[in-house]
């Protein structure tokens, strides 16, 4: 798998994936802030100084190298205003060529593609620009609608996990998504 050194923006059809910056605060704090969307995250509701710290953090990941590198994207419509959604894509495990990808968006978005398309740019980087061998989705099976956008990008169901990870305070169910290089080159 190929090394990535992240500098440029990802362009879509309508959306631009970039670095976050100081300036987004305000914009992502207004949904890592809600309960109705951290509740199928890791983390509870964030405060404004939380969300600025992890931002400060995720700045200085530009680099898809070695597991547990990755990239926290921002999502941008190219018509301008603010953040809509973040994208994550981090190698899972290096030896094997396996990336991870994630989202999250702000509900008054939801049901335009936004995240579809976010996702799809992920895939085209992952496969084509670092020549992935395995790109997988880890969610909680509970999300109907990230179950749905991993079924509309081709990804399959490949494990579901009972009770698995202990997420604030409760035992949580995981499923894994996932599609092969093979799997990608047959959808284009």
């Amino acid at each position: 798998m190929h090394v990535l050194e992240f500098h440029e923006p990802i362009l879509t059809e309508r959306l631009m994936l970039r670095l976050e910056t100081d300036a987004d605060v305000d914009a992502v704090h207004s949904w890592q802030s809600r309960e109705d969307v951290c509740r199928y995250l890791l983390y509870a509701p964030r405060d404004r100084d939380t969300v600025a710290t992890k931002i400060a953090e995720n700045a200085g990941h530009t680099r898809l190298e070695s597991s547990g590198d990755y990239l926290q994207l921002g999502v941008q419509p190219l018509q301008g205003g603010p953040l809509i959604g973040e994208m994550y894509i981090t190698v899972d495990n290096a030896a094997f060529s396996t990336l991870e990808i994630g989202w999250v968006f702000h509900p008054d978005v939801a049901g335009r593609g936004y995240a579809t398309e976010a996702a799809q740019a992920l895939l085209v980087l992952g496969f084509e620009t670092m020549g992935a061998h395995r790109i997988i989705a880890t969610l909680t099976p509970e999300n109907a609608a990230s179950v749905r956008l991993c079924l509309r990008l081709g990804m399959r169901e490949e494990a579901h996990f009972v009770e698995d990870m202990l997420v604030k305070g409760a035992w949580e169910d995981t499923g894994v998504y996932a599609m092969l290089d093979r799997e990608y080159e047959l959808g284009e």
